[in-house]
């Protein structure tokens, strides 16, 4: 607590939410209030210079008035809200979005175990390179260690993080549930009809859906109906007209109602670039409605198997879509049906009720499993660089970890992080001597290191030490010199830690 009081800048009472804002009309402080009137909490963000923004401080207020807690972030704020929730009770705390899971991972109670579900592609969407991850999500990602369990959509995805070293041994595989009902009657229906419920943006390639049925050779040309609006009407408006499918293609826009198309038609397309897993792909299935979708990251392989209930097909190549779409077209009605049945079949992995059983089996494990150790104790943990060499244009790091008699460490990673949160990237580290401390080797693949915009890597390892996951900041021995790889150069910064940069000028000084 500090002796500052908010009171002299904002009401102590009243009905509704208080905003103080300053010339430049920025918000520089808040009031809430109970429903008696009493003043309930302050949130003052001018700290450092009265008036500008800079600085934090909330501070929440008995009904009488008195400060009873002061936090320096929101972040810190919720947390210790969520201990006063939590208590003393066995619990499980479960976040589901990429802004609460940024907030969670550092939450520790020994009382909760920390659920986060990660619902969409991991890598940046507009370069697909390993290490960039997608933003939003850095912050879960670069911290995956600290959930208990990080639920993940589709296996594949799963199988990517770990092939990664993203994740570790708290990955696990749960879909999305579907929450309608399977036909219990499969009918046929008109062979070449097609429909689509999809956004209409860049990402859904909903145009490699248009050209897929120009290129469809059938004695009866297939239709498409696609459901979704989006800034790509035009384009794809033009892309019909361009092809004369005018008659063929038709868009309706959006339609609350769309996804009961799936029942009448026979099959459906999914051209996006990514998925974290499709629920349109499910919904198609429930109905009997056949998918044909490009093998993309994620989804679409953990729930079609090939020519069995559904058509997998080369990613981006709308040649491949027109022909597993005129295979389709061309199959005996019997087997069609057989395919149909199976669909129904699969989707039935995905309902509500085995979803929910698969949660059910990871919070079983939890609540029975007894209390690990708590994350944060590090204090007896030190990650020293001993020795770095360039070996077939890769940099050989030796680092000695020193975790205390006792103790013991499952796996470690070496691990590099833009400066700027912008670059995220681990490898595996093998342990080759222990003598009083444990000494790991580990390889930095000099072509997999990206620098973002900060220009900066800085380097860790991440260990499971006695059952507690950890990261540590990679210290360097006096007696390791900068090495230099390319116009890059590993060194030591003046805080004595490892870290990597680009060599503008040799003569460039540690920042």
């Amino acid at each position: 607590m500090t002796g500052h009081s908010d009171d002299s800048r904002t009401p102590t009472r009243g009905s509704e939410d208080f905003e103080l804002t300053n010339d430049a009309g920025e918000v520089v402080q808040i009031a809430r209030f109970r429903a008696d009137g009493s003043l309930l909490l302050t949130d003052r963000q001018d700290v450092d210079t009265p008036g500008s923004r800079g600085g934090r401080r909330l501070t929440l207020y008995s009904r009488n008035g008195v400060p009873v807690g002061q936090w320096r972030t929101a972040k810190a704020f919720y947390q210790q809200w969520l201990k006063m929730v939590v208590g003393k009770k066995k619990s499980i705390v479960v976040s589901d979005s990429a802004f609460v899971g940024g907030m969670m991972h550092s939450f520790s109670s020994p009382h909760a175990s920390l659920v986060h579900a990660l619902h969409s592609h991991h890598q940046n969407e507009t370069r697909r390179t390993t290490g960039l991850l997608v933003e939003r999500n850095f912050l879960v990602l670069s911290n995956a260690d600290n959930f208990d369990r990080l639920a993940i959509l589709t296996k594949r995805q799963r199988d990517d993080l770990i092939r990664d070293n993203i994740g570790s041994d708290n990955l696990v595989a749960i879909p999305n549930p579907f929450h309608g009902e399977p036909i219990r009657s499969i009918k046929p229906r008109r062979r070449e009809r097609g429909v689509t419920v999809a956004r209409l943006s860049g990402i859904k390639r909903l145009d490699h859906a248009v050209q897929a049925l120009a290129a469809t050779t059938h004695p009866t040309p297939p239709t498409l109906d696609i459901y979704g609006e989006g800034n790509d009407r035009r384009q794809i408006e033009n892309k019909i007209a361009e092809l004369g499918l005018n008659e063929s293609v038709r868009l309706h826009g959006h339609d609350a109602k769309a996804r009961e198309q799936f029942a009448t038609s026979s099959f459906s397309l999914l051209t996006s670039r990514s998925e974290g897993q499709s629920l349109m792909l499910i919904e198609s299935m429930a109905s009997g409605c056949i998918p044909i979708a490009y093998d993309i990251d994620y989804g679409p392989s953990d729930i079609i198997t090939n020519g069995v209930d559904g058509f997998l097909v080369t990613a981006g190549d709308p040649l491949a879509l027109a022909g597993a779409l005129s295979r389709f077209l061309k199959m005996d009605e019997e087997d069609v049906m057989a395919m149909r049945a199976a669909a129904v079949e699969t989707s039935k992995r995905f309902s509500a009720e085995a979803v929910t059983a698969r949660w059910g089996k990871v919070f079983y494990e939890l609540t029975s499993a007894p209390p690990a150790p708590r994350r944060g104790v590090t204090a007896n943990v030190s990650a020293q660089l001993v020795a770095a060499e360039v070996t077939d244009g890769n940099i050989e790091l030796s680092i000695r970890l020193e975790i205390g008699e006792t103790e013991e460490a499952s796996w470690a990673k070496l691990t590099w992080i833009g400066r700027r949160k912008d670059v995220y990237l681990r490898a595996a580290m093998r342990q080759s001597q222990s003598d009083g401390y444990l000494l790991f080797t580990g390889t930095l693949p000099v072509d997999q290191l990206i620098l973002g915009p900060s220009g900066f890597l800085d380097l860790f390892v991440d260990a499971r030490v006695g059952g507690t996951r950890l990261r540590k900041r990679v210290a360097v021995e006096p007696t390791v010199t900068p090495v230099a790889f390319g116009d890059l150069e590993l060194y030591a910064t003046a805080h004595g830690n490892a870290s990597i940069r680009r060599l503008a000028n040799p003569a460039t000084r540690p920042v």
